[in-house]
């Protein structure tokens, strides 16, 4: 029995001093498994002054002109009867030979006849605005053929911005696809669209396929208004607890993550105006490496809602107390010695 003793007894020792001896191991080894960690490949640029216009967007619709033509084609009547009148109450009036009855009768048709025009302008002011192109006569019957052959198309397009600037270099896509086509003449509608308040403004544009009556579009231009800042690329960006964020460099190796605004995109990016300043350093490339690395498993998820705070270090994994054979050897056993 006590050589049975001894020898569990050696066993202990010998499995407490090889423990010992693993651990200063294990830590040396973790050292130098962070040691031959290297830094994310990662691309920057600097960031400038800008003064891009911000872009735009709405929705353009192009509208059935046979409210239009129905309207000029009235005018056009009523224009040849008030000429009509004009001319024979001026006729009446140099004759000696009618009666007053007659010339009053005159007078009466050409005041009426006159009335009719007016209110018939006047319905095509108000329901095309003052700046409408086809005010004028002649400019007038020139266009409406061109509408009428399908060859040029009206359409009203719509801003949610409330800026009273005229939009610059207005271009319309088709919903259903196509490509760019740029609205030549614009002009203030005389009244907004209750279902989407903002601005809205009446074009001319020349017809394609998707650009029919009935047609719907995707509206994009330029402000008027050119605000300074710098242009965060968007190649820049990443998605996190659903707000954007780029990459800043602080010193070598060294990034901040810091969110960016997308209130004003531009051409290669997005517009801000504070928070980033000229001279700084944005992650171009690698952005998505180095959230991966600040995120913890499973919070890098773009739907979370955890208002952009930024992700937890990765938990350290505890290391064993105790080796497995030490583990076994003190346990009870519940066997007399």
């Amino acid at each position: 029995m006590k050589a049975a003793t001894l020898t569990r007894a050696a066993l202990l020792i010998g499995s407490v001093f090889l423990a010992g001896c693993n651990a200063p191991h294990s830590e040396e080894a973790e050292d130098r498994n962070e040691a031959a960690e290297v830094a994310p490949p990662v691309t920057t640029a600097v960031l400038a002054t800008s003064n891009e216009s911000v872009k735009i967007e709405g929705i353009a619709t192009v509208l059935n002109p046979d409210a239009l033509l129905q309207l000029d084609a009235d005018i056009r009547s009523a224009t040849v009867a008030a000429n009509f009148s004009r001319g024979q109450l001026e006729r009446f009036r140099t004759s000696t030979m009618l009666s007053k009855q007659m010339v009053a009768t005159a007078v009466r048709q050409e005041g009426i006849d006159a009335s009719q025009l007016k209110l018939l302008s006047t319905r095509l002011r108000q329901s095309w605005g003052d700046k409408a192109p086809f005010l004028n006569a002649d400019a007038r019957q020139t266009l409406m053929t061109n509408i009428a052959n399908g060859s040029r198309a009206i359409l009203r397009i719509d801003f949610p911005d409330t800026t009273t600037d005229v939009p610059q270099n207005v271009r319309v896509v088709p919903l259903r696809g196509g490509p760019e086509t740029k609205v030549d003449t614009l002009w203030a509608a005389p009244s907004g669209n209750l279902a989407m308040p903002g601005v809205s403004y009446f074009g001319l544009i020349d017809a394609g396929p998707g650009l029919r009556a009935g047609d719907r579009g995707r509206a994009i231009a330029d402000s008027a208004v050119k605000p300074t800042g710098v242009v965060i690329p968007s190649s820049a960006l990443v998605v996190y607890g659903s707000k954007s964020w780029c990459y800043v460099e602080t010193g070598p190796g060294k990034y901040e993550r810091k969110v960016v605004s997308l209130d004003a995109p531009v051409d290669d990016g997005y517009l801000v105006k504070r928070d980033f300043e000229p001279g700084m350093r944005v992650v171009v490339k690698g952005a998505a490496i180095l959230l991966a690395r600040e995120a913890v498993p499973g919070s890098s998820d773009d739907d979370d809602d955890d208002g952009g705070a930024p992700p937890a270090a990765p938990a350290t994994k505890a290391k064993p107390s105790a080796t497995p054979v030490a583990q076994n050897h003190t346990e009870t056993n519940g066997r007399p010695d």
